[in-house]
């Protein structure tokens, strides 16, 4: 039995661009993004799931064939809808690691840094300490469940060959950044404050007794103070994580057009 070339390409485009899709959001997505993960698992993962919700998409167009500068741009966009809706994942958890940072680098024990196994680059051990949280948060709560549900039914809201995102959706993705920044400051705020007070006190009692090693001292007790006001944003870390990842779901709602 022979099969024409294009009925072959067909059957190979309406797995390939799904896959496309789905492979690209795993590719920058939190945990399965991260460097420490093998891109042959995220491949055969990718390719799993692939299958797996195959009979909850919607048919391919028909009209678009694979092997064209038309099915270049299909896959093209499948890649950076999918990119996307990583890339928000990857924002909520980086918001934790600015957290650590601005707290490690308020009292002092920014000093002790590691290797970060998501990116390969020296981190603050305070900000990997917030970041293995968050991405503890991420999978307790489900999170990569939700992601595959939003990818999967992102083919009915936005489907191949039609829907693509907008200026709009590039804008709300470059406003994260400042929302990062804004969680970020938000949530350290409270040890912020506590540590300016302490070295002020410092600052007032070097000059009532300029005899005193204070710098010596401070340096110990503004440790101390850190480890202290990190214990107790732990305590209230996952309801900002709970907010955060709301805000969160609402951008990723909002760019697949999806009513949350």
């Amino acid at each position: 039995m022979e099969y024409p070339t294009q009925i072959v390409l067909d059957f190979i485009a309406t797995y390939f661009w799904p896959y496309t899709r789905i492979s690209a959001m795993l590719m920058v997505m939190s945990v399965f993004g991260a460097r420490f993960v093998s891109p042959r698992i995220r491949l055969y993962l990718g390719l799993s799931i692939t299958f797996a919700v195959m009979p909850a998409i919607p048919a391919m167009p028909p009209g678009i064939q694979l092997v064209s500068f038309q099915g270049f741009m299909t896959t093209a966009e499948q890649i950076i809808i999918g990119v996307a809706m990583g890339m928000v994942t990857v924002f909520v958890t980086q918001t934790f690691v600015l957290l650590g940072q601005i707290l490690g680098m308020q009292s002092s024990l920014g000093f002790a840094s590691m290797v970060d196994p998501a990116n390969g680059q020296n981190t603050p051990l305070l900000g990997q300490l917030f970041m293995f949280l968050s991405i503890l948060f991420f999978l307790g709560t489900d999170g990569h469940l939700k992601m595959i549900n939003f990818v999967v039914m992102s083919f009915t809201t936005l489907p191949v060959g039609v829907g693509k995102l907008t200026s709009v959706d590039y804008q709300s993705m470059a406003s994260w950044l400042g929302i990062m920044m804004k969680a970020g400051l938000s949530m350290s705020l409270s040890g912020i404050i506590a540590l300016l007070t302490v070295n002020l006190s410092f600052g007032v009692m070097t000059r009532a007794a300029p005899q005193l090693n204070i710098f010596s001292l401070g340096f110990a007790f503004a440790l101390l103070v850190g480890l202290l006001l990190t214990s107790y944003i732990i305590l209230g870390l996952f309801n900002h994580y709970d907010l955060h990842w709301l805000r969160a779901e609402e951008q990723i709602c909002s760019m697949i057009r999806l009513d949350c």
